[in-house]
């Protein structure tokens, strides 16, 4: 078994999740169908675009405004109004992945690699998490599952793939990850992949201390 000495973590579905309760309340204030915001945001190519940084998130949300102005014959400045909600949402931290994340930083350093917009790094300010390495495919340029992403992750954190653990809730991408030769792993528990850690040879203590900090619900 190659000798870890990193570890890559996904974002979403690991150290946060989504309720969307911002876009829905910003659909009803617009007077918007349900789910409008979702198809007009991720399903835009310019999502792709903001997501490996041609866009800036700010330019992102701006053109949704516009498309939505547009096209459901409303004020821009009603709609802009109207997305704040959307935009002040930005998920809700998984405080044992935050604890896991702080006690995995104390032996090796630990980056993240999520398919996002620039928008990562205040998001992690805001939930309180620090990683040592912002890989996030707005700052590579390339986004999962291009096995590119990877290894730029591996090679900004100094380390050769084969010893770099990494961690994603979504198959598809850990199947990439392990095809450009990371130790790879799906990720279904703080306390499994606490598990597998120790097993990979990072010697943490069972069971995580918890912080006691409390993190409120966003």
């Amino acid at each position: 078994m190659p000798h870890i000495t990193g570890v890559l973590f996904d974002m979403n579905g690991l150290f946060r999740i989504w309720h969307n309760t911002g876009a829905a309340q910003s659909e009803s204030l617009a007077e918007l169908p349900e789910g409008t915001i979702a198809r007009y945001a991720y399903g835009h190519p310019n999502y792709r675009a903001a997501r490996v940084g041609i866009l800036t998130d700010t330019a992102w949300a701006d053109d949704l405004a516009h498309r939505l102005a547009h096209d459901y014959k409303r004020p821009l400045a009603a709609i802009r109004k109207a997305l704040i909600p959307w935009r002040q949402d930005r998920g809700t931290a998984i405080p044992a992945m935050i604890d896991l994340l702080n006690e995995v930083r104390r032996h090796v350093p630990v980056g993240v690699l999520s398919n996002c917009t620039d928008a990562l790094e205040n998001d992690l300010k805001h939930h309180g998490i620090t990683f040592d390495h912002d890989c996030s495919s707005a700052r590579l340029g390339v986004d999962k599952p291009s096995p590119h992403a990877y290894r730029l992750a591996a090679q900004r954190m100094g380390i050769a793939p084969e010893h770099l653990a990494y961690f994603d809730d979504e198959p598809t991408f850990v199947a990439s990850a392990d095809a450009a030769g990371l130790n790879s792993h799906l990720f279904r528990s703080p306390e499994e992949t606490g598990d597998i850690l120790r097993a990979l040879g990072i010697p943490l203590p069972t069971p995580i201390p918890i912080s006691g900090a409390v993190r409120p619900a966003r």
